[in-house]
């Protein structure tokens, strides 16, 4: 009698069809005919995602056919699992109704050979589809399906249907959480949100900015830090705290206003702060405050 797929052959399965999708809405962007490929992986990743997520969780039986009361080897139907899973979520990373369109696309295209919708709705639909996968496996689990790029953008991040599903997973993260989304240097687009919400594998954390258009990724507890502007105000203005210049000069940019003038670390309490906004000057050292500098006045010669 057959069984059903163990939690480790359902992970490979929704990762490597969630991937194959990746790798096929890029495609998608110079011919649309991989579209509807694109389409139909990633319902079969979130397919197999949430047999896992229910499997992993210890409650197989409820997606289970039963029969005279006795669970069979075979699942309920997959509108039937993904009622379950909302039935139960007093919130979620995706939305019930983009992901029941995504199911009726898929079967247009099996049944129908096309999908008779709009292609950036499609598209929009992966891309949410994909991140729903990314984020309730991280949030749940702690498993990541996207990487880090280190500072070399994703090629996805010029993609057009790729960068149009971002913003709206975006744009539904920020009316959830209320949170913060900066712009991003890298690749321009405001899409940077805080690791309290969201993961790449190499740049898992609270102390992380992430891009969830190009991957990109700082880490505000070591490379670079965030201070305010002195400019607009807001707290988005990023230093570059491991490469410093002559005189305690260090480089930054802010996100928000794209002010880009050197800061300056105070020598004494370490703090980054704007030469703009006062400072204070002794011996060829330099001070925040007049606080900052009494408190080194003993070591001057």
């Amino acid at each position: 009698m057959k069984s059903l797929p163990n939690v480790d052959q359902l992970q490979d399965g929704f990762v490597d069809f969630s991937m194959f999708s990746f790798e096929l809405l890029e495609r998608a962007d110079r011919d649309r005919k991989y579209l509807k490929f694109a389409a139909v992986n990633a319902q079969i990743a979130l397919e197999l995602f949430l047999k896992f997520y229910f499997t992993k969780k210890g409650r197989i039986d409820q997606i289970r056919k039963k029969k005279n009361g006795i669970g069979q080897n075979e699942y309920i139907d997959f509108s039937q699992i993904l009622n379950l899973y909302y039935s139960t979520r007093t919130w979620s990373f995706g939305v019930k109704r983009e992901l029941v369109n995504l199911l009726d696309a898929r079967n247009s295209i099996l049944h129908k050979a096309q999908h008779t919708g709009s292609p950036d709705e499609l598209a929009i639909n992966v891309v949410k589809t994909l991140y729903f996968i990314h984020s309730t496996w991280h949030s749940d689990f702690g498993g990541l399906l996207f990487e880090r790029s280190y500072g070399l953008p994703s090629v996805m991040s010029k993609n057009r249907m790729w960068g149009k599903g971002v913003q709206g997973f975006v744009e539904q993260l920020k009316n959830v959480h209320k949170m913060d989304v900066r712009p991003c240097l890298t690749c321009q687009q405001r899409t940077v949100i805080t690791g309290e919400f969201f993961g790449l594998i190499g740049a898992d954390g609270m102390e992380y900015l992430i891009c969830l258009n190009c991957f990109d990724s700082l880490d505000v507890e070591h490379e670079v830090r965030l201070i305010k502007c002195h400019v607009c105000h807001n707290h988005t203005y990023i230093v570059e705290a491991l490469n410093e210049q002559k005189q305690q000069l260090y480089a930054g940019k802010c996100t928000a206003c794209h002010e880009d003038s050197f800061v300056r670390r105070c020598i004494q309490c370490e703090n980054f702060y704007h030469p703009e906004d006062g400072e204070f000057n002794e011996s060829g050292k330099y001070f925040c405050s007049s606080g900052c500098l009494e408190c080194a006045s003993d070591s001057f010669p």
